[in-house]
């Protein structure tokens, strides 16, 4: 028989989180990262397949909305749950808090606004 876990210690009997509370958050963190997993596959996906028709048809492409790069760092601190606030994550936070503001994939951000693992895109694109 499978062994039941306690909360031993005194940080498990004076935390300010329940049991129950605790127990949601971490399925809703597993359930968030299963579904940016598939979202991110999704979208890379469509926005590959929006390039390379638009390259191989020689059309315009279609507009595809993408978040900037300011964006993808605020969601992608570490978060540490509190009672404070009712967030369960920093995405659930950036939502909720409408901190939200959408971007074409290309977006008005200057080049230095760009993470450095980015810079070989520009250089490419120059011709560099």
């Amino acid at each position: 028989m499978g062994r039941v876990p306690t909360r031993t210690g005194l940080a498990g009997c004076t935390s300010p989180v329940s049991y129950l509370q605790l127990k949601f958050w971490r399925v809703y963190s597993q359930e968030e990262s299963n579904l940016m997993d598939s979202y991110t596959v999704t979208h890379a996906k469509e926005l590959a397949q929006r390039n390379l028709e638009s390259f191989f048809k020689q059309t315009m492409s279609q507009h595809v909305i993408t978040p900037s790069n300011k964006d993808w760092e605020k969601i992608s601190t570490l978060y540490k749950f509190s009672t404070k606030d009712y967030y369960y994550s920093t995405l659930h936070k950036y939502v909720e808090t409408g901190m939200m503001r959408m971007a074409s994939v290309k977006s008005d951000e200057s080049p230095s606004d760009n993470p450095a693992v980015l810079n070989f895109v520009d250089e490419v694109g120059m011709g560099l």
